[in-house]
């Protein structure tokens, strides 16, 4: 019995200070955002491609505002096809357009 106490006090210790090592780790390195596989259901997903704004001109004509590599990018979209009218670097908010 005393031997087993003995073992159980020492690998007790080390199991608990493995964890907690792997738990550190594991924030340091991203979590679950490094490995898509791992991912909660539904947790929001980072994107290179978001769309801002959309305004329909016609019943066939439309325009999108799309962020993109750092830019944004006016598109015109219609029956015919996809055209990009225009396209910015992105502008950081004014002091006036900050939210809180």
């Amino acid at each position: 019995m005393g031997d087993y106490l003995l073992r159980l006090m020492i690998a007790l210790p080390l199991v608990c200070a493995l964890a907690v090592a792997l738990l550190l780790l594991w924030r340091r390195w991203g979590g679950a955002s490094r490995w898509p596989a791992l991912r909660r259901a539904g947790a929001p997903v980072p994107r290179p491609l978001s769309l801002l704004a959309t305004e329909r001109l016609s019943a066939s004509a439309m325009l999108a505002v799309v962020r993109f590599d750092g830019r944004d990018h006016l598109l015109g979209l219609s029956a015919a096809g996809l055209t990009l009218l225009s396209s910015a670097p992105v502008q950081p908010a004014s002091e006036g357009e900050k939210r809180t």
